[in-house]
């Protein structure tokens, strides 16, 4: 199968759930849009050919497969990845001054909530304690299994049960409100997934490697998304927190202080320059498309909650060429100027 139309087919797919998620949300009340969207205009589905700097252009000829937004703000600066931040010498936590007291009748348990997830007796779904709240996890999930394998006959298994046949490699975080779900109606045996924090290359690279060069998907997608915790933590003092999270945050290479959504759409442009320069035969010989997209579950940019939106197409950040990329289904031409390959196996 062709490169060119295995990426196009894929992206369809991966958009149309997208777009109807996000034209199903009830969030789409004028608000203030955060800074880093002052004076750009309307999303890339207008109808009206897109100016320089402002939003996308038609949508996708296929009705069925709309065409994504084009992310409608200033290019963000691509930085290439390298160690900014020195781990402190030393994390350990200081020791308390004083002994504990000594216990006096029956002690209460989970006495105190871990950090982050409040009262270890309330923890929003409507659990008691740790154990109601893994008992009541294990048994959903057992039962969500046994309603998938209803649904699956023995024919869906089959199809995969002896060789993984991915048309992508895609990079998310690990956040636990970024799932496949939101741009896959089912990503079984199509979608190479690959998460960490910051969905980055560096903490991944294996994983990514194997997905590219061994499973030969032709597309490979890093998926960054609104208020990221890591990308927050990485611009601001994480001298305190554990060793292996600092390792981790080392590679999220940018400026402190800056806006996390700013933030977010940087890093993506990073981990696309660096995919670049590590697959650029495949790149250049148009193999493989590297593609950069936000996923704004909040609707930070007012295109809907939920919404997917390609930010960056082989280095190409300016809105307008995404647009018309996009529409043209041409994912390997962009910044690179290369051509997708000639019809062949993949």
């Amino acid at each position: 199968m062709e490169y060119k139309g295995m990426v196009t087919a894929l992206l369809g797919a991966l958009f149309t759930l997208g777009t109807t998620a996000a034209m199903a949300s009830d969030a789409h009340a004028p608000a203030a849009a955060p800074k880093a969207a002052a004076s750009h205009a309307a999303p890339a589905e207008a109808a009206k050919p897109a100016e320089a700097g402002h939003g996308a252009p038609a949508a996708a000829k296929a009705p069925e497969a709309l065409a994504p937004s084009i992310h409608p703000l200033r290019r963000p600066a691509i930085h290439t990845a390298s160690a900014v931040h020195k781990p402190a010498a030393s994390h350990a936590r200081p020791a308390s001054s004083h002994k504990p007291a000594a216990s006096h009748g029956k002690a209460k348990a989970h006495t105190s909530a871990a950090a982050g997830h409040g009262d270890a007796h309330d923890d929003g779904h409507g659990h008691d304690s740790e154990t109601g709240k893994v008992q009541n996890l294990v048994k959903a999930m057992l039962a969500a299994n046994t309603n998938y394998m209803k649904r699956n006959n023995s024919s869906y298994f089959d199809k995969f049960a002896s060789k993984q046949t991915p048309r992508a490699t895609v990079v998310t975080c690990a956040d636990s409100r970024v799932q496949s779900n939101a741009f896959h109606p089912d990503a079984v045996n199509d979608l190479f997934m690959v998460r960490n924090i910051g969905n980055q290359l560096a903490t991944s690279e294996g994983s990514i490697e194997y997905g590219v060069r061994h499973l030969n998907t032709p597309l490979l997608m890093f998926i960054g998304h609104a208020v990221c915790g890591a990308v927050a933590a990485a611009s601001g003092d994480f001298s305190k927190l554990e060793r292996p999270i600092q390792k981790e945050l080392l590679t999220i290479n940018i400026p402190k202080g800056i806006n996390v959504n700013e933030g977010v759409l940087m890093n993506v442009n990073n981990q696309v320059e660096s995919a670049m320069l590590k697959f650029g035969g495949e790149v250049e010989s148009g193999k493989l498309a590297v593609i950069g997209a936000f996923y704004d579950f909040r609707n930070d940019y007012k295109q809907g909650k939920g919404k997917l939106i390609i930010t960056n197409i082989n280095g190409e950040t300016d809105p307008a060429k995404l647009a018309a990329l996009t529409k043209a289904g041409n994912f390997f031409n962009a910044a690179t100027g290369m051509s997708a390959a000639p019809a062949g196996g993949h």
